[in-house]
């Protein structure tokens, strides 16, 4: 976890790597399920590899029981403050996506934006299988992954399967492990969920000279 918790902390030390506002698609996938707050006591919600906390404290501030990992010191302190400035509280903890500290069956709505990605098929499966095996039955998971068609793919050494070592430079990304899917990958990384469905959200940049391209994930367990 050292090398990449250091890459991360040295990240999460710059302000334009630690945004403010929640992404569209979380706060949509969020409000939508806002019914599972009326259990008593409050769902609990964990936000795996939060970063800053944008989406953590958005969880806060509708009401869930709040808890979020990530394995960069700074971002969790930058992510803790963001959160007590508004008055509100947050279980934060230095964990990794491949062994979350949680028991079975724990939390009501998982969120992780953009994460799994990082790393190889098999990492990416482990993490996914931490998730079915936190949620409780009929819990709720949304998850942002890179698809083939996004415009790192390809760009460095191929490691397996549509995994490369970045090579590119214009990113925070040089030299880090990506795993990406292609449409067909989805259904069967997923199968263990009882429901599962998933869209394509896609952004040009550049004068439309590259594009951002991800799966929304939905999952029920």
């Amino acid at each position: 976890m050292s090398d990449s918790s250091s890459h991360w902390d040295a990240l999460h030390r710059q302000p334009r790597f630690r945004p403010v506002y929640p992404n569209d698609h979380v706060v949509r996938f969020l409000m939508t399920n806002r019914e599972l707050l009326q259990t008593h006591p409050p769902a609990r919600f964990l936000d795996i590899g939060l970063g800053a906390g944008r989406h953590t404290k958005l969880a806060a501030e509708l009401g869930f029981r709040t808890f979020g990992i990530d394995i960069s010191l700074v971002g969790l302190q930058h992510a803790r403050e963001r959160v007590q400035t508004v008055g509100l509280q947050a279980s934060l903890s230095q964990a990794s996506m491949l062994a979350l500290p949680f028991t079975d069956s724990s939390f009501t709505v998982v969120l992780s934006f953009g994460v799994f990605c990082y790393g190889t098929g098999k990492e990416m499966r482990q993490a996914i299988a931490e998730v079915r095996r936190i949620l409780v039955p009929g819990g709720k998971a949304f998850l942002v992954l890179r698809t083939t068609d996004d415009y790192r793919f390809g760009k460095g050494t191929a490691l397996d399967h549509n995994t490369f070592q970045l090579s590119i430079s214009e990113t925070n990304e040089l030299h880090s492990t990506q795993h990406f899917l292609a449409a067909e990958d989805v259904p069967a990384y997923f199968a263990a969920f009882s429901q599962l469905s998933f869209e394509k959200s896609e952004t040009t940049f550049g004068n439309r000279s590259g594009i951002n391209s991800d799966w929304l994930i939905t999952v029920e367990r």
